[in-house]
């Protein structure tokens, strides 16, 4: 059967959840501390959960093809992080210091020895979906990895990500299939700054990152980033405002990623995906719906399809909304299926969904249009 007749798949794994990222209870004052009641930590254990709930009891996985995930292997691990880095991690879950010449483990990234075992499988996951993708066992897939991975750097641990699973399926798909050209494209709201400088002077994988203008991390994402020697054009930042909302996004989209994608012509898509855009999300101001996600995702499918017989491999990144990540989700999961279950938004009716999913501001517009003319150096806008 071909790939064209495929379902989709859907990558998940029990041990994801051995990466806890804890409570928060301490308030810090200048003098001293005091504690309240424990408050979840925004990359909560409870959402992937709730998220897997929701896609099992809508009836969405019944109808995908289930993927199981496998650890990764050091020798893929190497292809970007250090061995040093690797052998600081362990150190530092068994109680070792937080930062040495290995590399370091941020104070916002929980990493226990849970973490470890969880971070192994998701980055092995992310390879398992390449592979089902690549040998036509389904049309596309969603891997839903924790902990995320495009923060993480060589010997960094950042962001609440310790592996960075985009760089390590790309390498995968690399150095098993021969692949040439690789288009990664980031929707999370905070800029993947790792797998940007994975990539930076290689024009064999091409980065694309639609993110919060001036958010996180510091000083990452500028649409000034271009790559660098080869790699000069093959990364495209492309910061937009707070408030940007479904049709700036779709904008961004019909007027930068697609006729970039359709120009470079990819052999496989693959998208971090962070629901951490929003309109209920507690760590950005973007104001996407579900809707939002579902168009994007449609737009991607499109690509995939002109471009690279439809392969496309969707990658779990952040969203810290415990109540609408599996929303989003499911609207994704909906779009790579090709179906609309009648799934009602939640809060349907209210003005504040109805506004971001038709809020189209100036500065939008202003941000969309910069990156055109800023990109047009380097592609045919």
């Amino acid at each position: 059967m071909s790939a064209a007749h495929l379902t989709s798949g859907l990558l998940f794994d029990e041990r994801f959840l051995a990466h806890d990222a804890g409570v928060e209870t301490s308030v810090q004052m200048r003098e001293g501390s005091f504690e309240l009641d424990p408050e979840p930590h925004p990359s909560d254990l409870a959402i992937i959960k709730r998220t897997w709930q929701f896609l099992e009891r809508s009836g969405l996985l019944e109808r995908m093809q289930r993927l199981h995930a496998r650890p990764a292997h050091e020798e893929e691990l190497l292809v970007y992080h250090t061995r040093s880095y690797l052998d600081g991690l362990r150190a530092y879950a068994a109680g070792g210091p937080r930062l040495g010449d290995w590399g370091e483990v941020d104070e916002d990234t929980s990493v226990s020895t849970g973490s470890l075992e969880a971070a192994l499988w998701a980055a092995g996951g992310a390879c398992r979906a390449v592979d089902a993708v690549m040998r036509g066992e389904v049309r596309n897939v969603f891997a839903l990895l924790r902990p995320p991975g495009h923060h993480a750097e060589r010997n960094r641990a950042l962001g609440y990500c310790i592996f960075n699973n985009a760089v390590i399926a790309a390498e995968h798909a690399r150095r098993t299939y021969g692949l040439e050209r690789i288009m990664i494209i980031d929707w999370d709201v905070h800029h993947g700054n790792g797998t940007q400088d994975a990539f930076y002077a290689d024009p064999g994988v091409l980065f694309l990152s639609l993110h919060q203008r001036n958010w996180y991390p510091r000083c990452s994402g500028e649409l000034e980033q271009v790559g660098t020697g080869a790699g000069l054009g093959y990364t495209v930042n492309i910061p937009l405002p707070e408030g940007t909302g479904d049709r700036g996004y779709a904008a961004a989209f019909e007027q930068l990623v697609l006729p970039i994608g359709l120009h470079y012509r990819p052999q496989l898509i693959l998208v971090s995906a962070g629901q951490d855009a929003s309109w209920l999300d507690p760590l950005a101001r973007m104001m996407m719906t579900r809707r939002g996600y579902r168009r994007l995702t449609e737009l991607v499918i499109a690509l995939a399809d002109e471009v690279c017989q439809g392969r496309l491999v969707v990658l779990n990144e952040g969203g810290y909304s415990r109540a609408y990540v599996p929303y989003c989700v499911a609207a994704i999961v909906e779009a790579l299926l090709g179906l609309d279950l009648g799934i009602v938004d939640l809060y349907a009716g209210a003005w504040e969904l109805e506004r971001s999913a038709t809020i189209f501001t100036r500065a939008t517009r202003r941000a969309v249009e910069q990156a055109r003319r800023w990109h047009r150096q380097w592609w045919p806008l």
